[in-house]
């Protein structure tokens, strides 16, 4: 064998090693989502395709994710709900102030716990989001 097909056969393995490296690099991070602590993310958009509506929500957004096309009426129903939910905490109490104050209160200790939740939340994502204490309340009052 010459210098020159050495040669040769040494800048083919060069170039086919470089290819497969850059594909390596590339399948890493496409799939890098599959191996972070993630566990919610936007349907692929290949599959989206077949068939948009099934996954886009029409009415109602939980969550980040479809936040700002839904911030119409229907936040205002996930307000409602939250407010009946913590209604039925001070039907009991006769007194308005004393109901309201109690009603503060749960609100005060809810926000304060989500706020130590929130950044672990939002490590659920395998995108980045804007999360905060107030979605996470209004959001978990109105599924419950």
């Amino acid at each position: 064998m010459s210098q020159g097909e050495n040669g040769s056969d040494e800048e083919a393995l060069q170039c086919l090693t470089s290819t497969i490296v850059q594909k390596i690099g590339e399948g890493a991070q496409k799939t890098e989502y599959f191996f972070s602590s993630a566990c919610i993310y936007r349907v692929p958009e290949e599959l989206r395709k077949l068939k948009a509506s099934a996954y886009t929500p029409r009415l109602i957004a939980i969550g980040p994710l479809h936040r700002e096309h839904l911030q119409t009426t229907f936040q205002h129903v996930k307000m409602s709900y939250t407010n009946h939910l913590l209604s039925r905490l001070t039907a009991g109490i006769d007194d308005l102030e004393s109901a309201e104050k109690t009603k503060f209160t749960v609100v005060q200790e809810c926000l304060a716990e989500m706020k130590t939740l929130v950044d672990d939340a939002k490590k659920c994502y395998a995108e980045e989001v804007t999360l905060d204490e107030e979605m996470m309340l209004v959001d978990g009052c109105f599924i419950l």
